[in-house]
């Protein structure tokens, strides 16, 4: 009896594993999954570099899931060749990459043999390799999206021998990427003169080329814009969303292959439906000199017939603004300027309306075009209390600065940007001597300055019905002076930056001799700006023809 009682636990015992045995699925289970994770999501590994994975045997029951512990896993992959991978025990395993391809990483919960096997995809690289490049088709202008491994890294990319370039923005938009699986992306501006050709590029110890070809029209983005201009809409939603002041941009615009002894045009219109103040910068460093910039408020093309060429006229009150021409109310005012290396024109309080922009090139080459909602003077100078003043009808709009002989104007003006212009109307009561000087302030610049200084009628202001041009002072340096015998009417005085310097200086209009006045500083390269201004200040034909109706 007593070995029968004995025995009664051996039974109750066999009974209890068994039934233990039984919650758990055997080996025969097919309710269960294996699940693999690599280091933070990683999808890339880097040849003779590692990579961590982690496997989990799931059980399933409905929509529940449950981890099943203590588990030993087979690991593998698909190309021993491209990866190795080692067993680290409790569900670890360590990828090593060979070499660059495609493989598939494999876990096998091994005593579950009905259990389902998980696969990963993994991409072996090398620490910077290009997938593709996208869009195929392109022209200046645009941008191209690199696709791969490690192509945020990229130092420089070159289409043919010409240097690509990133969005000038750091911080503020995002031009390069990689993702949490390895995989990155890098954006770059379509620069003339590159041609059809794959990308090459330079990178931390790397350099190569993408796998396909990208293909380059020869013209850019906002091509054709020669006899019509291209309307930009100033109001419309910003480009860059963390700027919103930049209201238009691209660096890599292109003035076009010409044919022999021909110019070329690109012409633009920007509109806007709120006044603010408004900087327009233009810079073409690669073809500097060769090129000038004009505004108007008033543009139209007329078509030629034969061999007539077509011509640009503007309207019959509109005004210009830009080297060598700056006309009023559609009358010419042609003063001498040294050609610009480039162009950066901050006006302010812009009204409601359009703008024209009128580029004229005699060299292919890339440019720059931005409009920055603000008025960006030069730190040294500043914007003087008398703009917006770069055209006559923007005097007009200040009103008279100045009645004489009753009173008299001294003030300081700026020349706030390179070939800035300053207009002043002042009115003449009775027949008077006038007098007119400028001199620079000695303590804000050191650069040589050269500002010459006109005086002419206001057209319809009672002393003349067109604009007639009565005196200057083109002295070189900045200071300037004349005498004039006035009868009773409206004038201007325009103060025009030959040189292309910012300038602070002192203005005098007065029926007396002005005196005292600032005297000017020495200027040591004075010899040298005068043999520049005898090549380069020769008077040019004006370049818009008067207004016409056609």
């Amino acid at each position: 009896m007593r070995r029968l009682d004995r025995a009664i636990p051996v039974v109750t015992l066999a009974a209890a594993l068994a039934a233990v045995t039984c919650a758990f699925p055997t080996d025969k289970s097919n309710d269960v999954s294996v699940s693999i994770q690599t280091d933070s999501g990683r999808k890339v590994v880097l040849a003779g570099q590692k990579l961590l994975a982690h496997a989990t045997l799931w059980q399933h029951a409905g929509t529940d899931s449950a981890e099943i512990k203590n588990v030993v896993f087979q690991w593998a992959t698909d190309n021993d060749s491209l990866a190795i991978v080692k067993d680290q025990g409790y569900g670890g395993a360590e990828v090593t990459g060979i070499a660059s391809g495609n493989v598939s990483l494999s876990a096998r919960a091994v005593a579950f043999e009905k259990s389902r096997t998980d696969y990963v995809p993994l991409r072996v690289s090398r620490p910077l390799e290009i997938d593709s490049v996208r869009p195929s088709l392109v022209r200046f202008g645009d941008t191209i999206t690199v696709y791969g491994v490690g192509v945020d890294s990229i130092f420089i990319a070159f289409l043919g021998t010409t240097t690509q370039f990133d969005f000038p923005f750091p911080g503020k938009i995002v031009t390069r990427t990689r993702d949490s699986t390895g995989f990155s992306t890098a954006k770059f501006w379509v620069t003339p003169e590159a041609h059809s050709t794959r990308l090459s590029f330079f990178g931390p110890g790397v350099f190569g080329d993408a796998p396909d070809t990208t293909y380059i029209l020869p013209f850019d983005v906002l091509e054709p814009n020669d006899i019509a201009p291209r309307a930009i809409n100033l109001e419309a939603a910003p480009l860059i969303a963390s700027i919103p002041a930049l209201k238009f941009f691209n660096p890599a615009l292109a003035f076009e292959p010409l044919k022999r002894d021909e110019q070329g045009v690109d012409w633009y219109r920007f509109s806007q439906t709120t006044p603010r103040d408004l900087t327009i910068i233009l810079t073409a460093p690669d073809v500097r000199g060769t090129f000038s910039t004009f505004l108007s408020d008033s543009l139209l093309f007329v078509p030629g017939s034969g061999t007539t060429p077509g011509q640009y006229f503007i309207g019959d009150s509109a005004w210009t603004l830009g080297p060598g021409s700056h006309a009023c109310k559609g009358q010419p005012f042609s003063p001498a300027e040294a050609q610009p290396e480039s162009t950066v024109v901050a006006l302010h309080g812009m009204p409601a309306g359009r703008l024209h922009a009128l580029s004229i090139y005699s060299q292919p080459g890339r440019y720059g075009l931005a409009v920055f909602e603000g008025y960006a003077a030069d730190p040294r100078v500043g914007r003087d209390a008398h703009e917006e003043d770069d055209f006559c009808d923007a005097a007009d709009a200040r009103g008279i600065a100045v009645i004489l002989p009753a009173g008299s104007l001294r003030d300081t003006l700026t020349i706030d940007n390179a070939h800035d212009i300053d207009w002043i109307r002042f009115r003449v009561s009775s027949l008077s001597t006038v007098t007119l000087k400028i001199a620079p302030l000695t303590s804000v610049t050191s650069d040589p300055t050269d500002v010459d200084i006109y005086l002419l009628t206001v057209p319809g202001g009672g002393a003349s019905s067109t604009l007639d041009l009565l005196a200057s002072s083109t002295d070189t340096g900045s200071v300037e002076s004349m005498t004039s015998l006035l009868s009773p009417g409206d004038y201007y005085f325009v103060a025009v930056d030959y040189l292309g310097a910012p300038l602070a200086y002192d203005l005098c209009i007065d029926t007396s001799s002005c005196l005292p006045f600032p005297a000017a500083r020495p200027n040591p390269v004075k010899k040298v700006l005068g043999s520049i201004r005898a090549v380069a200040g020769a008077r040019r034909p004006p370049l818009f023809r008067p207004a016409v109706r056609p």
